[in-house]
């Protein structure tokens, strides 16, 4: 567990450092000003008075409800939604408020599409996707948006998901917080072969280059395992020996019996170079339980 714990503390110290680069509504641009009207809020508080209105008429509704995801510091994500009354959403950081948005909602091929009312911009501590997948867990509803189903897939190899608490990277219903899962959830079918029975160990054959990109270390590398392993592009690999290394892993193509990553380490920690010989899972605490077959 010894990485779960090098992860918190970088993800800790990384939102730290945002709050101060973030800009609060009151310091918005021009183009901000209509969103962040007293008219705009109000709008935004009767849409969650009707959602929440609606939501007491529901029963085992298969997506509808207050959904979750933050790190209750620089980012806390509120998202209620519900078929007749359509959607709220905020996002609350270390200074208030950082954006907000409200609309309908629309229901197609078993995604829900968000019909926003204001401007949407997906950068820094703002935005929303405008599509999601409802995901079913065991008895836990999820949201996840088209583009992050491998991230999410990623997370649960990890060990990251279900998550214990509140916080967590995906918008998960808050009353399912505490509730139990079993088998894999519900990703579309594309996406299966990405749900790990039991992580895959990986080794470093080579590295191909190393260079410093802002505030973090990249490395390629070659790892010793391919698709005839489950390996697939996007998955994630964690390292795990030498056990002191933080290092994250990204899949970026695949061969038969060989894979090739990028390792990102934060340059400030002034971090070993990754070399052949390393270790990696798809599993964070595989310095503990490497070579055990996870029990879902």
């Amino acid at each position: 567990m010894r990485k779960i714990g090098a992860w918190i503390g970088s993800s800790v110290l990384i939102v730290g450092v945002a709050c101060f680069l973030q800009v609060p509504r009151q310091f918005a641009g021009e183009k901000d000003v209509k969103k962040f009207s007293k008219k705009s809020e109000a709008n935004l508080e009767a849409k969650r008075a009707l959602i929440q209105q609606e939501l007491q008429t529901l029963k085992a509704h298969p997506w509808a409800g207050e959904y979750y995801y933050g790190d209750g510091l620089g980012v806390n994500v509120d998202l209620s939604l519900a078929p007749k009354s359509g959607f709220a959403f905020t996002w609350n950081g270390c200074l208030g408020l950082y954006d907000l948005n409200y609309g309908d909602v629309v229901e197609t091929d078993g995604r829900i599409r968000l019909v926003l009312r204001l401007p949407n911009e997906s950068e820094g501590f703002r935005g929303i996707a405008p599509e999601f997948i409802p995901v079913v867990w065991g008895e836990r509803h999820y949201l996840i948006s088209p583009e992050e189903v491998v991230k999410f897939a990623n997370a649960i190899n990890a060990g990251f998901e279900p998550r214990g608490g509140a916080g967590g990277r995906f918008l998960l219903r808050r009353d399912d917080v505490s509730k139990s899962v079993s088998g894999f959830p519900n990703l579309p079918p594309q996406y299966s072969e990405y749900l790990l029975k039991q992580p895959i160990e990986a080794e470093i054959s080579s590295v191909k280059e190393s260079r410093i990109e802002g505030s973090e270390r990249i490395t390629t590398a070659v790892l010793n395992v391919g698709t005839a392993q489950g390996v697939r592009q996007g998955m994630e690999f964690w390292v795990y020996e030498p056990s002191a290394i933080y290092g994250l892993a990204q899949i970026t193509s695949v061969g038969s019996s060989y894979s090739e990553a990028t390792i990102d380490q934060y340059e400030a920690d002034k971090p070993r170079l990754p070399s052949p010989g390393w270790k990696l899972s798809t599993h964070v605490g595989c310095d503990q339980e490497c070579g055990q077959t996870k029990e879902k």
